[in-house]
């Protein structure tokens, strides 16, 4: 039983690699469609600059808004929420939730499939991968954005944000993350004696 897991696990993982998702080169984006910010904010914004931002969340460094009198619907889809996300007070991120939609059509990913349709015609299109979720990614020198559907645990996500404030977010964690570990092995010799 138990090689016969591994062998499914082996194979799921061969198909995934397989099929997985064009768009994970730099610069596949269709020319001229890198967005520059999104819905009229351009990436590194400062929140000081911008009116009717609500915070809703703040995990320390990142902080999360929404802006007020939002249109929760992109190209006649449904969105469930708009969280702009902001970096060391600029604007680096949108994440969007898009909700499932339980009607009499059976069909729960109408609003995810319009965005993607609405992704693949700005951005250019992708291929399709297996297993139960659908995963698209385009990246560029100036954004990002990737379409997420999952049939489990079933969240469906477009997030769009800023290449160069990914990075520099990346490359600050990092150096925090080496000061820490710098600080508990200093700790730690001091304790010793050394």
């Amino acid at each position: 039983m138990r090689i016969m897991t591994h062998i499914l696990l082996a194979i799921a993982l061969l198909a995934t690699l397989a099929f997985a998702p064009a768009g994970n080169d730099a610069g596949n984006f269709k020319p001229g469609s890198e967005p520059y910010g999104f819905r009229g904010i351009r990436w590194g914004t400062p929140i000081a600059g911008l009116e009717g931002m609500i915070k809703v969340w703040e995990d320390g460094d990142p902080a999360f808004y929404e802006k007020k009198g939002d249109l929760l619907e992109i190209g006649g889809a449904k969105l469930h929420s708009i969280r702009y996300v902001f970096w060391q007070d600029r604007f680096i991120e949108a994440r969007i939730v898009i909700p499932r939609e339980y009607s009499s059509s059976g069909d729960e990913w109408t609003h995810f499939r319009t965005i993607r349709n609405i992704c693949f015609e700005r951005f250019g299109e992708q291929r399709k991968p297996l297993l139960g979720h659908e995963e698209y990614s385009w990246l560029g020198d100036t954004s990002w954005v990737r379409l997420v559907g999952y049939d489990n645990p079933g969240f469906l996500r477009l997030n769009i944000g800023s290449t160069e404030g990914q990075n520099e977010k990346k490359v600050f964690e990092e150096t925090k993350k080496q000061e820490k570990a710098l600080e508990v092995q200093k700790a730690m010799m001091a304790a010793k004696g050394f």
